[in-house]
């Protein structure tokens, strides 16, 4: 499988250095030192990291050429002595990549107000002195996740304007996974030439289709952010179309991270995408969407595989500001109609449970109320997730 390393000029490593007690990859770097543009998209959440602030300033300054990562730690709520530490971490990241740190992110994730050590870390940088800069994606991929039981990596290619440009990350996500602009450590890169302005609002209008769609549990986190390098190789005319084009290919990639992210939820037993269409507007879509993927009610009866389609209609229509009409509603689950003109369908009960115990389930709302749409992607809740939050100090 090709990783974010199988674009040219990016590199990436992983190796565990001792900020998680077991011994597991836990500090990452990626580094694309001859980027010609970067974006990114942050946490709205106000109980914020240090390195979220100190990143999202080299974003905006157009300056981040390479980032360390590292999963066990979040460094939130340490007070001044995050904020050194966080500090300290880039100029150890300045030294390693030899560059100004200005050009050095820094990212945390793990536990919140665990106290900071920055022993590991050097030792980490250490490592990754002795080996060189090395293309290992799938290292870094690993070195990134807390929670989650399986690591996240895309790879999409299309041929436009000539070329065929591609894009790849890797991500992280599992818990504490809400739509609010980013929810979720990823980081991509793009071979096409292009400078900030564009890429951020390629970058942004992407995210809005993708990663905030997906919801595992309706809680923001800290520390989250997501990047996106280009590192120019492929030059082509930056025509509206080509940028469309584009734009439909960063969209593709971080819809599969996001998927990745909702399957591997907490606890989860499936992936569950919402599909909404006919709305009045894609903001409409987008809102019934959520409000059906975030329902626990929804969550808790399709982990039970109990086919209460009551649930799903009730999450669709509880936002008065939404343009529908429940009389026109038609819902279907994995392609069976439950409900049209205003009454349920004779679905059969035992077949709706065969398929709420699959590991898809697409739940389709056709609104018949405009022409927009949006799609969400989220999963089951049950005693999984009790289990592995109720422990994790």
């Amino acid at each position: 499988m090709k990783t974010i390393t199988d674009i040219e000029g990016v590199f990436a490593d992983g190796c565990h250095c001792g900020i998680k007690a077991e011994e597991k990859l836990d500090l990452a770097y990626i580094s694309v030192p001859n980027a010609v543009a970067v974006a990114g998209v942050f946490t709205q959440n106000q109980f914020v990291a240090p390195s979220v602030v100190f990143t999202r300033q080299r974003v905006q300054n157009d300056t981040l050429r390479h980032i360390l990562v590292n999963s066990g730690n979040a460094n939130v709520g340490n007070g001044e002595v995050g904020d050194l530490a966080n500090l300290d971490i880039a100029r150890e990241g300045a030294n390693l990549f030899a560059c100004s740190i200005d050009d050095v992110g820094v990212a945390s994730t793990g536990k919140i107000a665990k106290k900071i050590d920055l022993d590991p870390f050097k030792k980490g940088v250490s490592v990754f002195e002795s080996r060189g800069f090395q293309r290992n994606g799938s290292a870094a991929a690993q070195a990134i996740l807390t929670t989650d039981l399986v690591s996240k990596e895309v790879f999409v290619s299309r041929e436009i304007g000539g070329q065929v440009i591609s894009v790849a990350g890797i991500g992280k996500g599992s818990g504490m996974i809400k739509p609010d602009m980013a929810t979720t450590l990823s980081y991509f890169a793009t071979d096409i030439d292009i400078t900030h302005l564009p890429l951020q609002t390629i970058f942004r209008r992407a995210s809005d289709r993708s990663l905030n769609m997906v919801s595992v549990d309706n809680d923001t986190s800290t520390s989250d952010m997501s990047i996106l390098f280009a590192t120019g190789a492929k030059k082509i005319w930056l025509t509206p179309k080509n940028l469309a084009e584009f734009e439909a290919l960063v969209t593709e990639a971080m819809q599969e991270m996001a998927k990745m992210i909702a399957r591997d939820g907490e606890g989860a037993r499936c992936l569950v995408e919402v599909a909404v269409s006919g709305a009045a507007s894609e903001m409409d879509a987008r809102t019934v969407a959520l409000n059906v993927v975030n329902s626990p009610l929804v969550k808790t009866a399709i982990h039970g595989a109990d086919p209460n389609w009551g649930r799903i209609l009730a999450a669709a229509c509880k936002n008065p500001r939404v343009r529908l009409n429940p009389d026109t509603i038609e819902l279907k689950l994995n392609g069976i109609l439950l409900f049209a003109n205003g009454e349920q369908v004779g679905a059969n009960h035992t077949q709706l449970v065969a398929e709420l115990k699959k590991d898809t389930i697409v739940l389709a709302l056709e609104l018949n109320s405009g022409a927009a749409s949006a799609s969400a992607w989220g999963c089951d809740l049950g005693y999984g997730y009790i289990d592995i939050n109720v422990t994790y100090t």
